[in-house]
Order: structure tokens, then sequence, then C-alpha cells
């Protein structure tokens, strides 16, 4: 191999490090961001199953005041 086609490798191996570095930032901050959203649907699940303690009227009944 000459010394162009060795540092051309060089050059791409350079590149290819940067941007699996890149890669690995974009997915980490994903990452916490969906796990931010699990916790959240959870809490409002939760807050959801507190409000509902089953004293609601169902739907297709009529409220008293008809």
């Amino acid at each position: 191999m000459s010394d162009l086609q060795i540092q051309d490798l060089q050059i791409k191996q350079t590149f290819l490090e940067r941007h699996i570095e890149e890669q690995d930032r974009v997915i980490y901050a994903m990452q916490s961001e969906l796990e931010k959203i699990r916790k959240e649907i959870e809490s409002l699940k939760q807050r959801a199953e507190s409000t509902s303690d089953g004293s609601d009227m169902p739907a297709n009944e009529k409220p008293p005041h008809y």
C-alpha cells in the first residue's frame, strides 16, 4: 500500500469514528427522552386510575336532573 492509500484509510477511519460517536450521543439522548416519556405516561396512568373510583356514571345513563 502506498502512503497515499494509508492516509486515505486513516481519514476514513477518523470520519467513521466521529460518526459513531455522534450516533452514540443521539441514541443516548433519545433513550433519555424515551425514559422521561415512559415515566410521564406511567404517572398519567396512575393519576387516571386514582381519579376513577368507580362512582362515575356510565356513558349511557342520564344525569339525575333529567
